[in-house]
This record gives C-alpha cells, sequence and structure tokens, in this order.
C-alpha cells in the first residue's frame, strides 16, 4: 500500500522533471514553426499517460474508438498549416492556417492527447 501510494505521489513529479530536462532540448531539432507542435504533442503524451501511469484510469471506454475522428482532423490541419507554410494554398482551407505558435502548441496538445487516450483505452 505505502509503494503504491509512493508511485502515486512521486510519479507526477518525474513525468515533470523529465519535460523540464528534455523540452529544452527541442530546440536542437530545427524544427523551426513545428518545435512548439513536437513540444505540445510531447507535453499531451505526457498529459494522456498521467493518470494511468499512477495507477488510476484503467477500465476501458468504449466510446474511445470515437476519439479518432477528431484526431485525425487535427492532424490535418497541422499539415495544411505545415503546407501553408511551404507556399501551398487552398482557398477553401485558408481560414485554418496560421503562423501562430501558441495555436500550433494548442492544437498539437490536444493531439497527443487525444491519440494517446485513444490507444491507451480502445479495444
Amino acid at each position: 500500500m505505502f509503494l503504491r501510494k509512493l508511485t502515486v505521489m512521486v510519479l507526477p513529479l518525474l513525468l515533470l522533471a523529465g519535460l523540464i530536462f528534455l523540452l529544452p532540448y527541442a530546440d536542437l531539432l530545427k524544427l523551426g514553426l513545428f518545435t512548439d507542435a513536437f513540444r505540445g504533442l510531447i507535453l499531451g503524451i505526457v498529459l494522456a499517460l498521467l493518470l494511468p501511469l499512477s495507477g488510476a484510469g484503467r477500465r476501458r471506454e468504449p466510446f474511445a474508438g470515437l476519439l479518432w475522428l477528431p484526431t485525425l482532423l487535427i492532424a490535418g490541419v497541422i499539415v495544411y498549416q505545415y503546407l501553408e507554410t511551404q507556399g501551398t494554398r487552398v482557398d477553401v482551407l485558408h481560414i485554418l492556417a496560421t503562423e501562430e505558435t501558441r495555436v500550433l502548441f494548442l492544437e498539437s496538445v490536444f493531439l497527443g492527447y487525444m491519440g494517446t487516450t485513444c490507444i491507451r483505452t480502445g479495444k
């Protein structure tokens, strides 16, 4: 019982320490605009794994398969935003284009979280 409590208390701190030490190295990858997308993806994955690694949230969710649709839509938006920075423009989709790294970061956090949750809780 003590080991379980220790795991629940220490594991989130270890995940945070790993993020603090690893995320600054994302600049070394030279991803340009998508450095924040990479950081957001890693953060979303860590957030989705936080409770399961601590021992909570082990049940299967019957509707987790439905998370694939918004996950794929967000991935498509991020791919289009990349294509837009490379010069490809589709007039209908131009409203989705952004060069704001904060928006790209948030989209990537949701992409990482929903993708990991869908894989983890799906059948």
